[in-house]
């Protein structure tokens, strides 16, 4: 009985075998077989493969995040490069105003007009700043934005020969200088692992600040 439910569950099979004894006479035999190793095999071969495309499918998904991760990274990066450099072109045209003002002695209406839409872009572009990258930076481009307003508005004082005009760019330059390279280890930093943003309050020490008169 024992037999027959093996054989009926595919445990085991009979063949039909000739034997003879020792007196010559033949005689049939059943020789008993069993199909489990090879069931095992089969169901081995099943579970590896399924496992193998399961860490195949988790490798690939991983691989996307990486990538799509540093997409984003290197698209917030070109953000931040775009602000970082309008903020550059903000400040060479504002200097070019304070030229016109100092070196030329233009004053009238459109020099005017020139120099607030020149400082308007200046901390338009500055406060972008200020929303997209580190504090450091922020910090950087307001000692700028301020020295360009302080340059326009009062002169870059000095006296005896020397020009103007380069008397602007040394009144400028220094926060100019400090500005570029804060920017540049910003962007390095951004490129070697990312860093958070952090956004300082707008103030300044003598209270004044971008809505303050044009000339005074």
């Amino acid at each position: 009985m024992g037999e027959r439910i093996q054989h009926a569950m595919g445990y085991r099979s009979t063949i039909p075998e000739l034997r003879y004894d020792k007196s010559g006479s033949c005689h049939t035999a059943h020789v008993w077989t069993t199909s489990l190793p090879p069931f095992i095999g089969v169901v081995l071969g099943t579970v590896a493969s399924l496992v193998g495309q399961l860490l195949q499918g988790r490798a690939s998904e991983r691989a996307e995040a990486r990538r799509s991760e540093r997409d984003r990274a290197e698209a917030r990066r070109d953000e931040r490069l775009t602000h970082l450099v309008a903020f550059l072109c903000a400040v060479q045209e504002a200097e070019r105003v304070a030229v016109d003002r100092y070196q030329h002695n233009e004053t009238d209406a459109q020099w005017q007009m020139r120099a607030r839409q020149a400082l308007d872009k200046v901390w338009v572009t500055q406060k972008t700043i200020h929303m997209v990258c580190a504090s450091e930076v922020n910090k950087a481009a307001r000692r700028a934005a301020f020295a360009v307003q302080d340059v326009i508005r009062k002169g870059p004082g000095g006296a005896g020969e020397q020009p103007q005009d380069e008397r602007v760019w040394q009144a400028i330059s220094p926060s100019r200088r400090e500005y570029l390279d804060v920017a540049a280890a910003y962007l390095s930093e951004e490129e070697h692992g990312g860093r958070a943003a952090t956004r300082p309050p707008e103030s300044r020490p003598d209270g004044t600040g971008p809505g303050s008169p044009l000339i005074t």
